[in-house]
């Protein structure tokens, strides 16, 4: 795939809940699921933006990420 960062696999769910990505609700069909999350972790492992989405369908725009790693990008230069 040529990838330049790890990816996680979680078949023990431990980092979903961790995380609050789990949906715990018994009644919801997706129980025990991860829900959709979007997350951006920097080089020193913390976490800098976070979005849970309440619908599996709902989805955050490309643009939306990009701006946000701009605004972090912005923030590490000020420092």
């Amino acid at each position: 795939m040529g990838l330049t960062f790890p990816l996680l696999s979680d078949i023990s769910r431990k980092t979903l809940e961790a995380y609050d990505f789990l949906e715990t609700d018994p009644t919801n069909r997706l129980y025990r699921y991860g829900r959709r999350a979007y997350v951006i972790i920097d080089k020193a492992g913390v976490v800098r933006y976070k979005k849970v989405l309440d619908k599996p369908s709902d989805l955050v725009s490309d643009d939306d990420l990009l701006k946000e790693l701009d605004k972090l990008n912005e923030a590490d230069k000020a420092k």
